[in-house]
């Protein structure tokens, strides 16, 4: 996953010097070698995996290909996870789906120790790899790592320094990675990885699972599921693959754990957010119908209704119209798309945030308080429109929280602006 920008600069200045004398080695060792050519039986290839870390960017992990010339010297970690805020219309990139990231080297150990000082784990997997496959391999990396073709566009999901790092090591094994893992399933979804791994942030936690869309459900190959890198990690352990002089063995030689540090350690399942939904939203709710019913409702308790209401609704039109754009403006919509989400929090709603206050003054006329009323209960009915909808499979949707929170606050809110507006006042709806 994404290398936060604000260690790019050191990053980029550790890896200047990295280079540097990188270079220098192979340059004394190519004066005193002839003729020059790396002898890629030395070199050793291995994958470093550096576990969740203490920000939500940082909770999904971040991985490397390590490449150690026993002979020259030589010793980088390659990422495709960097980025910066400093790029070009970043905020307009990132919020459009069109993200730019680039692949970059460092130094081995000097990144493990980046890692180390920030609480992370790191492993370290060995691969076995034929030396036509470490020269494949190499060639590319050092291809890649060009400035006309390091930049690629990021997706969190699909392509991303783990799924990168997935596709180039299938490239040089000619596809024995995916032949290995592809027919296997372990019932994840990439809405059930999301929270599983951010549940340290229950809000961001809960916001994400609102923005994803029933492309979110599908069950993921394990080929799919290398997108998070402990997975792939864990993945890649044991498989066996066909290599390029025709033998067939394990992928990983050996496995290590380079740092040991067990503060971020990312969760075995999914939070559960039926129960803290449940109860929120019967809070809003009974707050709402106390005010209503209560003998003697005072214009104290109106405009308290008129508050809750204008504020669910300002936040529900907001992400609504938001979540609309997402999908029919943005690249975001492969996973944020076909999202029944949106009947719960429809761009009408912020009609309602103007007619609501305007309905429960005093001198508030018909046509205003029948309006505020039949958009409340529009939008309760979309609510449990959203409900009924998980009984049609292609638009069931692992929304439950989402649903239990808004169907019990539209629904209490539609019913205390109508009786607010027609009980109270003695009108007909």
């Amino acid at each position: 996953m994404p290398w936060w920008d604000r260690r790019t600069c050191a990053l980029v200045a550790g890896a200047c010097l990295g280079i540097a004398a990188g270079t220098a080695g192979t340059a004394r060792t190519a004066r005193a070698q002839a003729p020059v050519q790396v002898r890629h039986d030395s070199i050793v290839v291995s994958v470093l995996t550096m576990g969740p870390g203490a920000e939500v960017f940082e909770r999904f992990g971040h991985q490397s290909i390590r490449i150690h010339d026993l002979t020259t010297g030589l010793d980088s970690a390659y990422n495709w996870g960097m980025f910066s805020f400093e790029q070009p219309h970043f905020l307009v990139r990132f919020l459009t789906g069109d993200t730019k990231y680039w692949m970059q080297g460092f130094p081995s150990n000097w990144l493990v120790s980046v890692y180390r000082d920030s609480g992370r784990e790191v492993w370290e997997q060995e691969l076995s790899l034929t030396s036509a496959e470490k020269d494949s391999l190499w060639r590319y990396i050092k291809w890649n790592a060009k400035e006309e073709n390091k930049w690629y566009r990021y997706d969190y999901y699909r392509d991303n320094c783990g799924t990168k790092m997935r596709d180039v090591l299938n490239m040089v094994l000619g596809g024995s990675i995916e032949r290995a893992v592809a027919a296997r399933e372990h019932g994840v979804t990439y809405r059930s990885e999301t929270l599983r791994l951010a549940r340290a942030y229950p809000l961001i936690n809960f916001g994400m699972d609102f923005v994803l869309g029933r492309p979110a459900d599908d069950t993921l190959s394990a080929w799919a599921e290398m997108f998070v890198p402990m997975r792939l990690q864990q993945l890649i352990r044991t498989i066996r693959v066909r290599h390029s002089d025709g033998t067939v063995g394990r992928l990983v030689r050996s496995e290590r754990q380079l740092v040991v540090d067990e503060r971020y350690k990312d969760a075995d399942t999914q939070p559960r957010y039926f129960a803290p939904a449940l109860e929120v939203g019967f809070a809003i709710s009974g707050v709402l119908l106390a005010l209503c019913l209560l003998p003697g409702a005072s214009a104290t308790a109106r405009w308290t209704i008129a508050t809750i209401g204008t504020l669910w609704n300002l936040l529900a039109g907001v992400v609504g119209l938001l979540l609309l754009c997402a999908e029919l403006f943005t690249r975001h919509a492969a996973y944020m798309g076909h999202n029944v989400n949106v009947l719960l929090a429809t761009p009408a709603s912020l009609a309602l945030v103007v007619l609501i206050p305007l309905a429960v003054r005093g001198s508030a006329s018909p046509g205003v308080m029948r309006a505020a009323r039949s958009l409340s209960i529009l939008a309760a009915v979309c609510s449990i429109t959203a409900v009924l909808l998980r009984w049609v499979p292609p638009l069931a949707q692992q929304n439950r929280p989402l649903l239990v929170l808004s169907v019990s606050v539209q629904a209490a809110l539609a019913f205390a602006l109508w009786h607010i507006t027609v009980v109270r006042r003695g009108e007909t709806a």
